[in-house]
């Protein structure tokens, strides 16, 4: 069974494909860019953005399970330096939470003598488990297809649906996306659904409307810089 952590950020990540897909399409629209210029802008930011957030969260899990070995290192250290200290540091833990110092005695040195790196690292750090060496690259897979996951909806209707439709129906795809997003996201137990869906919506509205002004912007920007011009109404003079 998928944790819920990990459904929480595979949300996170298809949210960011929906909202950052939603921002290009309707920016170039908003620009009055043609057909083919919009198509080649979603299709390029679902690919290089899966690719980023994959980057990104390889980097950041590696450097998480580099500083993890580092800690473990440091704690085995410790240990055959310094195991009577390291002893009384896992008594006082269990005292401190409450546990008869008697009892604490025996606990920390049964622990101790069967497993005293797992146990200090259990109750210093709270690392029952080394990370995997195969953990990074996996997270950067999942972000990827989690990120496609929530752009490829919004290509699809870009590449598919007639132009007169096509407005209307990227809208639709992003309410529906966004909406299965947010019952996804409060099934996993971060919220209420209806607050959640409509906290996805309101965000993903904003961006769209924004976007879509700021292509306006630039529309009327490119009538005098040719060379941002995205609309092909701009001749540049020979």
């Amino acid at each position: 069974m998928v944790s819920s952590p990990v459904v929480r950020k595979w949300v996170l990540d298809a949210n960011d494909g929906i909202i950052s897909t939603t921002g290009i399409v309707q920016g170039f629209a908003g620009a009055g860019a043609n057909d083919e210029t919009v198509l080649f802008a979603a299709m390029t930011l679902m690919i290089t953005g899966g690719l980023s957030l994959a980057g990104a969260a390889y980097a950041e899990a590696a450097q998480d399970r580099a500083a993890e070995i580092e800690t473990i290192e440091e704690e085995r250290r410790r240990l055959a330096l310094t195991p009577d200290e390291e002893l009384d540091e896992l008594r006082t833990h269990y005292v401190e939470r409450g546990v008869d110092p008697d009892l604490a005695d025996r606990v920390a040195g049964q622990l101790m003598a069967r497993d005293p790196l797992g146990a200090q690292l259990e109750t210093e750090y709270g690392i029952l488990d080394q990370t995997p060496d195969t953990k990074p690259l996996l997270i950067a897979i999942r972000g990827f297809f989690a990120f496609v996951s929530g752009a490829l909806p919004l290509t699809m209707a870009v590449v598919f649906v007639e132009d007169d439709w096509r407005l209307a129906a990227a809208l639709a795809v992003v309410g529906v996306s966004l909406t299965v997003t947010g019952l996804v996201s409060a099934k996993a137990g971060t919220g209420h659904p209806l607050r959640s869906v409509v906290r996805s919506l309101l965000i993903g509205l904003f961006i769209a409307i924004l976007a879509f002004l700021a292509g306006n912007v630039f529309e009327v920007i490119d009538q005098f810089i040719p060379q941002i011009d995205v609309d092909g109404d701009v001749g540049v003079a020979p």
